[in-house]
């Protein structure tokens, strides 16, 4: 009756997602704006579950919980660090502005947004290319935690390889005919499911281990030194100064993230989303860490990459069939909201901003070429997380740079009109060559002085653009109206 039950269960919830993707594609208009934004036409609620549930990936339930399991309790501060108050608020500090160039524009995507603020093709090229470049890393991240998961939970009967087709796919089914439409409502949907399932979820686990009094007195007796900051390096002082730096900032440059920014029907949808984000995103990543930490002890023995298992492996040591469907629901949830809304992005960059220099893309052929570009961008990502090149907290570490050094030139943009392009085009390349020597070991570790490389490329990217736009001429007065004029007569 159990096994029924869970499966009914896991059935609904696959039975919701194709329903929405139906129902999506049958009101949505056939128009370029409609399929990748939605019509611009996003509430609060959509947005709030939208950033949120596309920002919540397998580096949160999953990665973060094989982090937690290895260093404890300090795995919280580390990841979310700053994220709490910062990353809502570089919503606002970002996505108003980018907002209204968007509106008053046609403004779709950041290529779009800032080659239009600097007039440079250039720049929007290497928009392009960074984005497309740190988001399909980050994309394997969702396939391989959720893939780890169904593996694990279905005791090997569904291999890691089928899995990873299987959540693919079901993304595709109702991402491609209905687009963001169809991705917004799944946010909405998957966001509230794994929010409350997490937390009966995190109840369900303590229970069975013996509650959390008695949780606490085995961590104490067995593996004390989950409770200490200084159990590992990754939490020291200057550490955790730079995961949570790059964590709190890089956000609000990931394209699917943006993309629904623009996509909100007002500026007071972005300024609540500002109140609700930091609440959810403490809850999400609190769930994580206790799991990570109880299983320590629950399961001991796990390293390196096995320690990303450690979810699914509570949910199946653990809890009754029906729950072990309930947290794989949860899992699923989590990864293929990012998923589906990680491959529509991609595509939207390609089909918006690299078609168009070679060939006039139509509105109507602009959703065909989507669609499409969807399929070709999921199998690339597929044939990548089969081979998982490296534990999920590395992959999302290098992403999370990469977004992060771009940050300088969008503020700079926004807000400094003595801005150029040829500051712009430097602060971009500059910055992202030294992450990739520091990351790949051709500088030495001493040369960051400590810090994680993103910060001291941070820092470059940030004096690159001063220096050299101080250094080259100014921008045209009616290049600054086109921005500035805007902004004055707004915030007048």
């Amino acid at each position: 009756m159990t096994n029924v039950i869970g499966i009914g269960l896991l059935l609904s919830y696959l039975c919701i997602l194709i329903a929405i993707g139906v129902y999506g594609a049958r009101v949505s208009l056939k128009t370029r704006e409609d399929y990748f934004l939605a019509g611009r036409g996003l509430g609060s609620i959509a947005v709030f579950m939208a950033l949120f549930a596309s920002n919540i990936t397998a580096f949160t339930i999953i990665g973060h919980a094989g982090f937690s399991y290895e260093v404890g309790y300090g795995a919280y501060g580390y990841v979310i660090g700053w994220s709490i108050f910062v990353t809502p608020f570089t919503y606002y500090l970002v996505g108003y502005r980018s907002w209204l160039l968007g509106k008053k524009y046609g403004f779709a995507t950041q290529p779009q947004v800032f080659g239009g603020i600097f007039n440079s093709k250039l720049i929007s090229l290497l928009f392009l290319v960074l984005l497309l470049y740190y988001t399909l890393p980050y994309l394997v991240v969702s396939i391989i935690g959720g893939s780890l998961a169904f593996t694990t939970v279905t005791e090997g009967l569904v291999p890691y390889w089928v899995s990873a087709m299987v959540l693919i796919g079901i993304s595709l089914i109702y991402t491609l005919p209905a687009g963001l439409r169809g991705t917004v409502w799944t946010d909405v949907f998957q966001g509230t499911l794994f929010l409350v399932v997490a937390a009966f979820l995190l109840s369900a686990v303590a229970r069975a281990l013996g509650g959390f009094s008695e949780i606490t007195a085995d961590i104490v007796q067995s593996n004390p030194a989950m409770l200490e900051r200084s159990l590992s390096e990754d939490l020291a002082p200057i550490n955790w100064f730079s995961y949570s730096f790059v964590n709190s900032i890089a956000v609000v440059v990931f394209p699917q993230i943006y993309t629904r920014i623009l996509a909100a029907r007002g500026s007071n949808n972005l300024k609540q989303v500002s109140l609700y984000y930091p609440i959810a995103l403490a809850v999400i990543f609190g769930v994580s860490t206790l799991l990570g930490v109880w299983g320590s002890v629950a399961v001991p023995g796990l390293a390196g990459k096995e320690a990303d298992n450690i979810v699914p492996l509570l949910i199946h040591q653990f809890l009754t069939p029906t729950w072990m469907v309930l947290g794989l629901v949860v899992v699923l949830a989590i990864v293929k909201s990012s998923i589906d809304s990680q491959l529509l992005s991609v595509a939207h960059l390609v089909t918006d901003d690299l078609l168009p220099r070679f060939k006039r893309i139509e509105s109507g052929q602009a959703v065909l070429w989507g669609r499409m570009l969807l399929v070709v961008f999921a199998a690339v990502a597929y044939f990548i997380a089969l081979i998982r090149p490296a534990a999920i907290l590395s992959i999302a570490g290098f992403a999370f740079s990469g977004f992060s050094v771009m940050l300088p030139v969008m503020i700079g943009a926004l807000y400094w009109p003595r801005a150029t392009r040829q500051g712009a085009c430097a602060a971009l390349v500059l910055p992202a060559i030294m992450l990739h020597l520091w990351y790949l070991g051709v500088l030495p570790e001493w040369t960051t002085l400590g810090f994680m490389p993103v910060f001291p490329s941070f820092v470059l990217a940030v004096i690159t653009l001063v220096v050299v736009s101080y250094l080259t001429p100014a921008p045209s007065p009616e290049q600054r109206e086109k921005t500035f004029g805007l902004f004055e007569r707004v915030f007048k």
